[in-house]
């Protein structure tokens, strides 16, 4: 994948939502930069999910969501989380964006979903990032070191 010409956020997606929000979280803070998870942003601007479900139905649902993640891909100096499921959805509105992949091994990921779909999700990733990382353990230090590695390369 391309690397975008005018990057004003750092995305950190994988297999793993927590672990991933943890780099993250961790990677903001050596940089100096704001953090969100794209997760608690959707639950920011849907507070009301079931109500939204019952009176308006799923596709007034999803497109709230998608303007939240729109919203998401619009901030400036943040690095972000996002999980597949969203990622997969909405990965063309971070044009913006350094995305990185963190490829966990199949024993790693702890999500059932995950797990049992992990080659095609683990391809699709791949194709969609600009830098991949694999972790020989999971530690957030480490990752973080070597993603600033990898920008400081590339920036």
């Amino acid at each position: 994948m391309k690397m975008p010409k005018n990057c004003i956020n750092i995305l950190i997606v994988g297999l793993d939502n927590n672990f991933c929000a943890g780099v993250a979280e961790t990677l903001s803070e050596h940089l100096q930069m704001h953090f969100a998870t794209c997760e608690s942003i959707i639950s920011y601007y849907v507070q009301e999910r079931e109500l939204i479900l019952e009176k308006v139905g799923l596709e007034y649902l999803k497109k709230r969501e998608k303007s939240a993640i729109k919203e998401c891909s619009n901030y400036c100096d943040c690095v972000l989380s996002i999980g597949y499921d969203l990622f997969k959805h909405h990965y063309s509105v971070f044009k913006n964006s350094i995305i990185c992949y963190i490829k966990l091994r199949l024993e790693n990921v702890s999500d059932t979903q995950n797990k049992i779909m992990f080659k095609q999700r683990d391809e699709f990733l791949t194709n969609y990032s600009h830098l991949q990382f694999t972790p020989t353990r999971k530690d957030k230090r480490t990752v973080c070191k070597n993603i600033i590695e990898k920008l400081g390369e590339i920036l």
